[in-house]
């Protein structure tokens, strides 16, 4: 009986009756508690914080970033360099239904960022839907005073959500998903 009850509470969480891993759904969701506190969090441009990086640096931001490269480190942690990618209001779907929506950032590349990060145990750090090329991440954290080998700044991270290839879209799709 618990199995069945399992299933279901599964069944429901991929057919859009509220937030899952990936965030099937017309508008972005956050995940869990610590996503949920930090979701206040702004969402400068990547040129105000090129123009002002130490006005970003006492306070937690939010910025979404495509994966170019993950490099893993001495200590454990993996340096991950990312395009920072502006996160659309209104996620894109292939039909009507929320379970069709996938979370959707600019296709435009507006600056190189990186970061150092613990990814968790399990399917971010291994397996086929780890971070990796094209994986999209959103990363909660500050803007420190080192750069990146491209010129871009590095976030130190309090809090990241990860989608696999293939679970989110970009802005070039909208020809072929609904709005």
């Amino acid at each position: 009986m618990r199995a069945f009850a399992v299933a279901i509470l599964l069944a429901a969480s991929f057919a859009g009756c509220g937030p899952n891993l990936y965030g099937y759904a017309r508008y972005y969701q956050p995940l869990d508690d610590a996503e949920a506190a930090l979701s206040g969090a702004p969402e400068p441009t990547y040129l105000d914080v090129q123009r002002d990086p130490a006005a970003f640096s006492s306070r937690t931001i939010g910025w979404f970033g495509v994966v170019r490269e993950v490099v893993p480190q001495d200590d454990g942690t993996m340096l991950v360099r990312m395009s920072q990618r502006p996160h659309q209001e209104r996620n894109l779907c292939s039909a009507r239904s929320e379970d069709t929506c996938r979370v959707t950032v600019s296709e435009r590349d507006s600056g190189p960022f990186s970061v150092r990060v613990r990814l968790r145990t399990g399917g971010d750090s291994e397996g086929e839907n780890r971070v990796q090329r094209e994986s999209l991440l959103k990363i909660y954290g500050r803007v420190t005073s080192d750069y990146d080998e491209d010129g871009g700044p590095f976030l130190s991270v309090e809090y990241y959500r990860h989608w696999p290839r293939g679970q989110w879209v970009d802005t070039s799709q909208q020809a072929v998903m609904r709005r």
